[in-house]
């Protein structure tokens, strides 16, 4: 009976401590789950125009969320990013080591971001790099510093593993294309950047907030940013004086239909930014508008000014379409493209700078559309047909 007794005992406090352990354990992983899947950080980075990222800080990670534009109430993507590879985060994500040093990029629209930043050495590899008007990134392509990874939907899959970057930067679309998920393959961590999708000019810029904090560059990048939204606040302010405002014509025509800015697009903003009438101004659409050729001689025709034309002479432009001799901007003389900062392979500074400093482009379309209020100043990106 005693041994009983005692077995007994041995029996039952041994499942006290199984229990009290099970439960303490279960606690810590309960705890552990719920520090993860917390919603409120401890910090979250001020995003004043764009629209479709967010920064969030926590105690052992970022997370940064790109929302998808063309799913409403959707996330395309999901970033965490740690300075120690082993700390834990949600699986709901991809998880970054930052500050990141080595970089692929598909895009030409990125690069002055990460100039800004002063990571260009960080970019290892490039698409299409005859199509860069950067001057470094072109030096260091012909140094052989910087790889050629071929067409943007279709890079180069070998050169990528040989250079083994922390991270390819691409530019993100509605479909998942087959180019996306070949580099999937790679293993390599893809952050898509759709700086393009959003529908304001400041939204754009916004985007170097996003690209900073892979680098860690935060602090930087929100400086950076401050001053580019109070030149264009300034410019703005100084266009709004103005007592009349000139028409605008904008577009070209290929094959029959015409394509311009749409009145809601971050271009149709930016003409009404500078001072400018643009004919298509109550047009809703944030995107390319398209017209027949018919539509387009008639609303675009007695405008005052063209902006955005695709040649680069009035003789290049009337031997596109002789019937461009009609317009009043053709007459007058107030043709004009985006194409003052180009390369002879194709590069255009327009593409690349003007997307991350879109003061400097407003301080332009003030000059062309009201040459008074900025005597001194010379074009930077805009070109006048002769």
């Amino acid at each position: 009976m005693l041994i009983y007794a005692l077995m007994r005992n041995i029996f039952f406090y041994t499942l006290i401590f199984f229990v009290i352990c099970c439960t303490a354990t279960g606690c810590t992983k309960q705890q552990k789950q719920d520090s993860l899947d917390s919603t409120t950080p401890i910090r979250s980075v001020p995003i004043s125009y764009a629209t479709n990222f967010s920064i969030d800080h926590f105690e052992t990670y970022t997370r940064v969320i790109v929302y998808n534009p063309w799913q409403q109430n959707t996330i395309l993507q999901t970033y965490y990013l740690v300075e120690n590879i082993s700390t834990t985060t949600p699986d709901n994500g991809i998880k970054i080591q930052i500050p990141i040093h080595t970089l692929v990029v598909n895009s030409c629209s990125h690069i002055e971001f990460i100039c800004m930043l002063n990571e260009l050495e960080s970019i290892v590899g490039i698409s299409s790099p005859e199509l860069v008007f950067n001057p470094i990134i072109r030096q260091r392509v012909a140094n052989g510093k910087i790889e050629n990874m071929g067409d943007a939907f279709a890079m180069n899959i070998e050169k990528i593993l040989i250079k083994k970057p922390n991270a390819i930067m691409v530019t993100g679309y509605n479909q998942m294309s087959d180019s996306h998920l070949r580099l999937e393959t790679t293993h390599i961590p893809i952050i898509v950047n759709i700086e393009w999708m959003e529908a304001s000019s400041l939204g754009r810029a916004e985007w170097i907030k996003f690209i900073a904090a892979f680098y860690k560059q935060e602090e930087i990048a929100d400086s950076l940013f401050q001053q580019v939204e109070k030149n264009y606040k300034e410019l703005l302010a100084l266009a709004q004086t103005v007592p009349s405002k000139p028409s605008i014509a904008s577009g070209n025509s290929f094959k029959g239909t015409w394509y311009l800015p749409g009145g809601n697009s971050f271009m149709g903003k930016l003409y009404y930014d500078a001072g400018g009438d643009y004919v298509f101004a109550k047009d809703s659409s944030s995107g390319s508008l398209p017209l027949s050729f018919e539509v387009a001689m008639k609303d675009l025709r007695h405008c005052d000014i063209w902006l955005g034309s695709n040649a680069n002479s009035l003789h290049e432009l009337v031997q596109m379409d002789s019937r461009l001799m009609l317009f009043d901007a053709y007459k007058n003389k107030q043709v004009y493209n985006y194409s003052k900062r180009t390369t002879p392979s194709g590069g255009n500074d327009y593409w690349e700078s003007a997307i991350a400093r879109p003061d400097i482009l407003l301080k332009d379309l003030i000059k062309v559309l009201h040459p008074n209020l900025l005597p001194d100043y010379e074009l930077f990106y805009i070109n006048r047909l002769e």
